[in-house]
Formats: structure tokens, C-alpha cells, sequence
């Protein structure tokens, strides 16, 4: 297959997809054996799990209860994000060959 081929195999055949993805198929290497073979997909299993997990896996719903009702449920989009940490440098002086020890100006020669 040339170049963007797949994407648009994939995303023309969606419907079908998404038909069988919310009927149980869950499992990507399932539904596309399923679709190789009942829709005749020409693109590799690397190229469909790519687009599989941006379509299907990276958007999904999830459901939260609120703390003052639990009656009440939200449904919230979650996105796969990194973690973004906040990085916080030492101050001491870790590499000070006076660290940690008790000097006098005048001792060191």
C-alpha cells in the first residue's frame, strides 16, 4: 500500500468498525481477522492497531460520581495525556567540596 492508503481504508470502512467494536469486539487483533476477511483489508495488523488506538482506545468515556450526590453521573472525556511532573531543583550546593563540613576560610590554603 502507498503512503496515507491505509487511513483511508481504515476511516472509509469506520461504520463497520465501529458496529463491531460496540457489539464486543473489543480486542483489535480480533476485528481485524474479522475484517480481513468479511470486508477484505489490504492494510498490515500494525498499520490498523494504529489507527484502532486512536480511534477506539484513546477516546473513550469514563464515568465519575459526584461527591455530594451519587445519584449524579458524569461523563467525562479522558485523553491520553503524559504526566506532566514539576520538576524542583536542590538549592544546596551538593557539588561544593565544602558541603556538609565545617571550614574556615583561613584552613584552606
Amino acid at each position: 500500500m502507498k503512503k496515507g492508503e491505509a487511513k483511508i481504508e481504515f476511516f472509509s470502512n469506520l461504520n463497520y468498525l465501529k458496529k463491531e467494536f460496540e457489539s464486543g469486539l473489543v480486542v483489535s487483533k480480533f476485528l481485524y481477522k474479522k475484517a480481513k476477511n468479511n470486508i477484505n483489508l489490504q492494510m498490515t495488523y500494525k498499520q490498523f492497531n494504529k489507527y484502532f488506538n486512536e480511534v477506539f482506545i484513546n477516546n473513550q468515556t469514563k464515568t465519575i460520581k459526584t461527591p455530594k450526590n451519587n445519584n449524579e453521573i458524569i461523563k467525562v472525556n479522558v485523553e491520553n495525556e503524559p504526566v506532566k511532573l514539576q520538576i524542583k531543583p536542590n538549592n544546596k550546593k551538593v557539588f561544593d567540596a565544602k558541603f556538609g563540613k565545617k571550614f574556615n576560610d583561613n584552613d584552606i590554603l
